[in-house]
């Protein structure tokens, strides 16, 4: 065992005072998100519902244990001058649930990717083998740590394992962004419209959150190769998972803004594209008001003119469309 130097001790304790803490406000911000979906998309597919849920129970599971962990370090092992080196379970369990999390996220994400870019396997395969071998890297990192007992001696043998999930970590995050990204601008049709509006802002919105969980998982990785011995990567990785519920939730509770918004612009042909029209939805083909008989006892000619409005989700289970009728005389469908 390494001796733990008074610098490093102070700045590994208050490192995970900070991680602590805003690991417990991002969870909050989780739990306004989902209560906010369940509220909202009530008419959600059973297997979305199912994997908000499973996210969800999770991310709480995530911070009890960063609050057993921040109590071992701070309370129990007070006065222990070495306590840094020594790994409680509690806090390297958060390493497997943050990459269990993450993984569920990644998978999502390349679902919308693999609608959106119409079937490509060629993108999407690599993209889910990085996310089970993250997982998987992460899963060998937290039962190592836990049978050395030691961060030194763990990062002595084994720093490659966590370095690799790391790293896997931030590819995923680039190329899921990075391809996003491109298949939106394909899907613009050039100038000022309003849907290449929403398409600017969806693209802006999908960059920033890639950046915000790139960028927490490289500093992570800067300071468990520079920093070993303080446990500062230890409290950022407190954050990750957070951050990448948050990503998730914030992309799913998005569809509101963006069905209004893509409402608006249905008199246009252009539509946005599969992944952020109607998600996960069920739904059925039905007229919402039935064509009145025609009078033929009367002088009077009367015309019914069904109005059908038909679009595509990326529900795998059900593809809805609504229909509206109405009355007029001498107008045209609408599509």
């Amino acid at each position: 065992m390494v001796q733990v130097t008074q610098s490093n001790m102070r700045t590994s304790l208050g490192a995970l005072v900070i991680g602590g803490l805003a690991a417990t406000a991002l969870s909050g911000v989780v739990v306004m998100q989902v209560i906010l979906y369940f509220r909202i998309f009530e008419k959600d597919a059973s297997i979305l519902k199912s994997l908000v849920a499973i996210v969800f129970v999770l991310d709480i599971l995530h911070t009890c244990m960063v609050w057993a962990a921040d109590w071992q370090y701070l309370v129990t092992s007070f006065g222990d001058t070495n306590i840094t080196d020594h790994v409680f379970w509690y806090a390297v369990i958060t390493i497997a649930l943050t990459a269990i999390t993450t993984i569920f996220v990644h998978l999502f994400f390349s679902y919308r990717l693999f609608r959106l870019s119409k079937g490509n396997y060629f993108i999407c395969i690599p993209m889910i083998l990085l996310a089970i071998g993250r997982v998987v890297s992460a899963i060998a990192t937290s039962a190592e740590m836990i049978r050395l007992g030691s961060y030194y001696a763990f990062y002595t043998h084994y720093r490659w394992l966590f370095t690799l999930g790391l790293v896997l970590s931030t590819a995923l995050d680039i190329m899921i962004t990075g391809s996003l990204c491109t298949y939106l601008r394909k899907s613009r049709h050039g100038g000022s419209g309003r849907l290449d509006q929403i398409l600017n802002s969806v693209t802006l919105y999908t960059v920033e959150n890639g950046m915000v969980t790139c960028i927490a998982t490289v500093l992570s990785l800067i300071f468990w190769l520079v920093k070993p011995h303080a446990l500062i990567y230890l409290a950022l990785h407190f954050a990750i998972g957070k951050l990448y519920t948050n990503s998730f939730l914030a992309s799913m509770n998005a569809r509101k803004l963006l069905r209004v918004q893509n409402t608006t612009s249905e008199s246009s042909e252009h539509r946005l594209p599969v992944i952020f029209s109607h998600h996960f939805s069920r739904g059925d083909r039905r007229p919402a008001v039935r064509p009145d008989p025609v009078d033929l006892t009367s002088t009077k000619l009367q015309i019914t003119v069904d109005k059908t409005v038909d679009y595509v989700t990326d529900d795998v289970l059900s593809s809805p469309s609504h229909s509206d009728g109405a009355k007029g005389s001498g107008s045209s469908p609408y599509r």
